[in-house]
């Protein structure tokens, strides 16, 4: 078949961290046989290109200085900016206009559109006039920004019900967007995008004092704070180290907190960092710490790839109960669960897992042979495509 992949954010060059999941599964279609093609917006004036050996087509929609709308902190946190809704409309005009020349010229057999809002109305067109398939993804962005706006809501609502086929990254997801469409929706979760080096290993690695670790965006709906909160009553009992990877508008924030904390000698900011120090700090690190809650827009985590990674490399995880996490972690199964924005909780959870060896290894393992099964490439490649065949 051939296949667009359709969505806001696109990795930008070879090096580029940006959306892995996307990047690995649009990589592993092609692999299958299936001719790959990825439409994107452009980013301050950046050009049609390749990544892996896919093509990337970038539609224009301002100038060159300002294309910032998507990438990094995505859309929805730039909503502050003054030129935000401006370029919100160029933003779909010009890549309705793009994506119909492209399909016209290309012949696309599917559009998957990512984020249905807004670029389902980029598959309008294509699906009305060329009989294109149109294959629709929600990850839990799009109904935040429902939540908040009834004209939002009712938008979207409108555009999943063109969707040929819909499709949720999680179970919590699906059902809210199965509370806007009445139609079946597909559960198309991701795999690690982390090669686990030590995959075959049952017998953690020790490193001292314990690692805790955390990787992603460093944005609201992570709730980095409440783990920056929880480090006090951990360090009364047990001498730990923290690294936290990625970079976002709450950086700052949450790094001045961690030196009104006196915690500066214990947490490492380590921004973006390369896949190999990533593979290597998932197999160093005693224990993963995802403390997500929703945020002010109503978001949370669609699903929360950095678990499937943490458990690929055999980690005991500890997260709050929210969003897709809990397809993932499956409390006192395959990790620990705690209420969110509990500081307390997060730290009674972590100091649980560094004071039972039993426990954190029964938990790693029990996760590792969860997600090898659950979260296979193979098989999410595999249902991807039978619902792009329809």
């Amino acid at each position: 078949m051939k296949i667009a992949v359709l969505g806001s954010t696109y990795p930008r060059s070879h090096d580029d961290p940006g959306v892995p999941w996307q990047r690995e599964t649009v990589n592993r279609c092609a692999k299958a046989g299936h001719e790959i093609t990825v439409l994107a917006p452009s980013w301050k004036g950046l050009k049609d290109h390749e990544i892996d050996g896919v093509p990337v087509l970038r539609w224009r929609y301002a100038p060159k200085p300002l294309e910032t709308l998507t990438h990094d902190e995505g859309a929805p946190n730039k909503q502050g900016s003054p030129l935000f809704k401006v370029f919100a409309l160029t933003y779909i005009i010009f890549g309705v206009l793009a994506v119909f020349r492209w399909t016209l010229k290309h012949k696309f057999d599917v559009i998957h559109c990512h984020w249905p809002f807004p670029h389902g109305f980029m598959t309008l067109l294509p699906q009305k006039l060329l009989g294109t398939r149109i294959v629709m993804t929600c990850h839990g962005a799009e109904l935040a920004l429902g939540r908040k706006s009834g004209v939002i809501r009712r938008t979207l609502a409108w555009l999943l019900g063109t969707g040929d086929a819909l499709c949720a990254n999680s179970s919590h997801t699906a059902n809210e967007v199965k509370k806007l469409a009445n139609k079946e929706v597909y559960i198309l979760p991701y795999g690690a995008t982390v090669t686990a080096a030590n995959a075959g290993e049952t017998t953690p690695k020790v490193v001292d004092p314990p690692l805790l670790l955390n990787c992603g965006r460093l944005i609201q709906r992570k709730g980095l704070h409440f783990l920056l909160e929880a480090l006090p009553k951990v360090l009364e009992k047990q001498r730990v180290q923290v690294v936290i990877t990625g970079e976002g508008d709450c950086k700052e924030e949450w790094m001045a907190l961690t030196t009104e904390l006196g915690l500066d000698e214990v947490v490492e900011w380590a921004g973006f960092v390369s896949s190999e120090r990533l593979a290597d700090l998932y197999n160093t690190c005693t224990c993963y710490v995802h403390p997500a809650i929703f945020d002010d827009r109503g978001d949370t985590e669609g699903l929360g790839v950095v678990l499937i990674e943490a458990l690929r490399h055999r980690k005991p995880v500890v997260a709050s109960g929210v969003g897709g996490i809990v397809d993932i972690i499956k409390d006192e199964k395959t990790g620990l669960l705690v209420p969110e924005k509990d500081a307390d909780a997060l730290a009674d959870a972590i100091l649980r897992v560094l004071d039972n060896k039993g426990l954190a290894t029964r938990l790693a393992n029990q996760g590792f042979d969860f997600c090898q099964e659950v979260f296979d490439w193979d098989r999410i490649v595999k249902e991807t495509t039978k619902v792009y065949a329809g």
